[in-house]
């Protein structure tokens, strides 16, 4: 198939038709069984997409083993990614949503300069461009299972289990001084970056 579709594009187009490919291992139960009808151990796809989303069961497939490698397919799983990483992520973004429309942060805002903010604020940044390169550099591997593992670890452990369980009182503050204006200016890039991240795994 590969061959086919380079001596095609060559005859027809006098160009390769990719550089490169990846080509899919086999999805097999969770015992590693080949999936069939007579053994009763398929999966409806419709039916797990139906209880947790798309996304889930994307991030799952292309989390849980390299594309390439077969994959055994367990919907405890799909459930865990949706509880935990997708859980997280959404309970970190509701954070920040009902305590921005209170206060009126939409981002807009001058920005508070890196050497005024706390060092909390300074070392989730830091994380932060750490992910975004090793994201880039994983992608461009092809190795999509590493670049959204790295993703999911800094949600569930660097950005909801650190930085917004110990800054939960900036946002509670009244008024909008600096320093709940710098907690604001650190959650708010770090969501919308992953939410950039994760795009190619997890689109809608």
């Amino acid at each position: 198939w590969f061959f086919t579709l380079h001596a095609i594009a060559t005859m027809v187009f006098d160009s390769q038709a990719f550089k490169s490919v990846i080509s899919n291992g086999l999805v097999l139960d969770k015992h590693g069984n080949k999936m069939s009808k007579h053994l009763g151990n398929t999966v409806n796809p419709f039916d797990v997409i139906e209880r947790y989303g798309s996304d889930a069961v994307r991030w799952y497939m292309v989390t849980n083993s390299s594309p390439w490698d077969n994959l055994r397919f367990d919907e405890k799983g799909v459930e865990e990614e949706s509880r935990m990483f997708f859980g997280k992520l959404h309970q970190t973004y509701s954070f920040l949503a009902m305590y921005a429309n209170v206060d009126h942060f939409d981002g807009s805002q001058p920005p508070v300069a890196l050497d005024k903010r706390p060092e909390i604020d300074r070392w989730i940044l830091s994380k932060l461009h750490t992910l975004i390169k090793d994201v880039t550099d994983w992608m461009e591997d092809l190795e999509l299972t590493k670049a959204g593992r790295l993703v999911e670890n800094f949600v569930i452990d660097d950005l909801s289990n650190w930085y917004v369980r110990l800054n939960r009182k900036r946002f509670w503050a009244g008024g909008m001084d600096m320093d709940k204006l710098s907690a604001y200016q650190t959650l708010y890039p770090c969501l919308e970056t992953v939410s950039r991240l994760m795009a190619p795994l997890a689109p809608s």
